[in-house]
């Protein structure tokens, strides 16, 4: 079977452009399976509860989110229920795709019995209270913690001695440009000696500083911004062309590189914020420890780094108040708003923050909710 029967049978899912663009060859070989051609090795059973969607010609995992989850950024959740897919840029035609959870079969209710008349009830007297279980609580507010450009043209923590294994080493226009971007061509330090293979994809990264705890004054790692995204066209021994996919900004020459892998975009039930009186919780605490260009204030809506992480029991979509120390001892924190993670390391996690009643700053303090 030649390629061009694999690209009328393939359905091309790339999520950072936009659907329907070529960008990897199509996964290989093909098979055929129950009388459709697919490279994978797709599930016949499915746990009872699951809401099991048969791919049609067309289909992206783009639109799939959109259509079975509201927001097509969250692609990345359709694929990690889909382990089975190995290049999430391909999807196959009659290949089955988890998409959520079945929603719960009600019987129907049974038929209403013959209303009898009866004299209304005496309203409660002034003051009196009305009986429990006369309302119901509003629906939890499921929410994307974030958007993919929190995630990824933000920042990551690395060690402290962190040193790349390939880097940006010269570009298609290097003679006349100093920095670069998308569909840039770029040439790596690294080939086929190093591992690099033709297909795969990097992330753009560049080492911004030493990050010191705002408190202790304790090196907490390098903080390492997110730039782009490229992918390799063709290796030679210690070489290799790749085109940049994605920038978040300006790419210069000596940049690192990272192995891509998708991020999925959390989500996070938006609870009641905290009030002035509530009593304080013995929840884990800890700090904002870095913010995006290390600005001085900032608000709702920025995305900015705590080290709190992993082993603080934080994951992502967990949510946290932000406050502040009153500088007059002895009387309650200043309360400054509140934040929801996007992702997280051993000792710390990126988040957005997401109410805030005033200006915060890198010091400002935050405890789990």
């Amino acid at each position: 079977m030649g390629r061009t029967t694999f690209a009328v049978l393939a359905v091309l899912c790339f999520c950072g452009v936009a659907a329907g663009q070529a960008d990897t060859a199509p996964p290989q070989p093909l098979h055929k399976v129950d009388g459709r051609w697919t490279p994978y090795q797709p599930p016949t059973e499915f746990a009872p509860d699951a809401n099991v969607y048969t791919i049609q010609k067309g289909d992206t995992l783009w639109a799939l989110a959109k259509k079975f989850l509201g927001n097509p950024y969250l692609w990345p959740q359709l694929w990690e229920k889909n382990k089975y897919i190995r290049d999430a840029h391909w999807i196959y035609p009659g290949d089955p795709l988890v998409v959520g959870v079945k929603a719960v079969e009600v019987a129907p209710p049974a038929p209403a019995p013959t209303p009898t008349v009866t004299p209304p009830p005496a309203a409660p007297a002034t003051g009196a209270a009305l009986p429990e279980g006369t309302g119901e609580a509003p629906p939890a507010n499921l929410v994307a913690a974030g958007s993919e450009a929190d995630i990824y043209c933000f920042a990551y923590l690395d060690k402290a001695n962190a040193r790349p294994q390939l880097t940006l080493k010269s570009a298609e226009q290097i003679e006349y440009e100093s920095t670069f971007s998308t569909n840039d061509i770029v040439y790596l330090s690294g080939g086929e000696n190093e591992g690099v293979k033709a297909g795969q994809e990097y992330f753009i990264v560049l080492p911004v500083r030493q990050l010191r705890h705002p408190a202790t004054h304790a090196v907490l790692g390098t903080v390492m911004r997110y730039l782009g995204r490229l992918r390799v066209l063709c290796t030679t021994d210690h070489s290799a062309t790749a085109e940049i996919v994605a920038s978040c900004d300006a790419i210069p020459m000596g940049a690192w590189l990272k192995p891509f892998e998708p991020i999925p975009i959390p989500m996070t039930i938006l609870t009641k914020p905290v009030e002035r009186c509530d009593p304080a919780s013995n929840n884990a605490r800890g700090y904002i420890v870095y913010s995006r260009d290390d600005d001085v204030s900032f608000g709702q809506g920025e995305v900015v780094m705590i080290d709190l992480g992993d082993a603080d029991q934080v994951a992502p979509g967990s949510q946290a108040i932000i406050y502040r120390d009153n500088p007059v001892p002895g009387t309650p924190r200043l309360l400054l708003g509140e934040l929801a993670v996007l992702t997280t390391g051993d000792h710390w996690a990126t988040a957005t923050i997401i109410r805030s009643s005033g200006p915060m700053q890198v010091g400002d303090r935050v405890q789990l909710k």
